[in-house]
């Protein structure tokens, strides 16, 4: 989960450096195109077809469903929002999984962790600000990402165990072809990408192909309530990416949001520890 982390953050950077110049469509496109053509090279290796009928389970199609959101939303903030802004915002991602659990799948959430799952909602909204004169409307497509990123993480859990991660994954970067070609569609003509651009995208591909392959491991091996706190890596390494690569500033209402943020999500985490222990 950490190494997935780690790879997201270097992925969206390169997202973020390439939508200077190159339009959303364009990246979406060509994050789908790269990210199909390397799982379908793994799939081929073990000679297993591009194609497969378990794309239908509805597990496989929330999966596919959400990661197609939360591209789509991902690219748009990063693009148009600060890099720092998007990656704090991204970190409610584990107390909204921890909802949709109580809400969906039946688990037993009490009123502590529903407590800090409000917390955190609050937190966010420190950080996105609405109605305030530093409010960032854009910030709010990094919540529509997170409820894509939810759908996905969740599909990857619910989907049967012997199906492979690269098999989940390339169903996701189809549909990012799908989205791409849709963006370019009502976007003006584009542009042929400069080299450098070419290397944020080859960056992008290679580093967002790694982490949701990663990631759907993570999802599938490990239990969710163990691996969900090493998603908070990513709040310090897109902080110091935000900083050091793009100059962002970080504000008091930018600390304090992150820090409930991050104190809620701990304490759901420790909380669902505390009471496995017991039984």
């Amino acid at each position: 989960m950490t190494l997935s982390m780690a790879a997201f953050t270097l992925a969206d950077a390169n997202l973020k450096l390439a939508s200077e110049t190159v339009s959303t469509g364009q990246i979406t496109l060509a994050l789908g195109i790269g990210g199909t053509s390397l799982f379908w090279f793994m799939l081929a290796r073990k000679g297993e077809p591009l194609f497969s009928p378990i794309f239908f389970e509805q597990a496989v199609m929330l999966r596919t469903a959400g990661e197609i959101v939360a591209t789509i939303f991902i690219v748009l903030s990063l693009t148009y929002s600060s890099f720092t802004g998007v990656t704090a915002i991204i970190q409610t991602l584990p107390i909204v999984l921890t909802l949709i659990s109580f809400l969906f799948l039946g688990e037993r959430v009490g009123v502590h962790r529903l407590t800090a799952v409000v917390l955190g909602f609050i937190g966010m909204l420190i950080i996105v600000r609405p109605g305030a004169d530093g409010f960032d409307a854009y910030s709010l497509l990094a919540v529509l990402a997170v409820l894509g990123m939810s759908m996905r993480d969740i599909g990857s859990r619910l989907s049967a165990s012997h199906h492979s991660s690269v098999r989940l994954a390339i169903f996701g970067t189809m549909g990012q072809i799908v989205a791409g070609i849709g963006f370019m569609l009502f976007e003006p003509t584009p542009s042929w990408p400069s080299l450098a651009a070419w290397g944020y995208l080859f960056g992008l591909i290679a580093f967002a192909s790694f982490a949701i392959v990663i990631i759907t491991m993570a999802m599938r091996v490990g239990e969710l309530s163990a691996v969900s706190p090493f998603r908070y890596t990513r709040l310090l390494f897109g902080i110091t990416a935000g900083v050091v690569i793009f100059g962002d500033t970080l504000d008091v209402y930018m600390i304090t949001g992150c820090a409930i943020i991050l104190c809620a999500g701990l304490y759901i985490w420790q909380r669902e520890r505390q009471l496995k222990s017991k039984h």
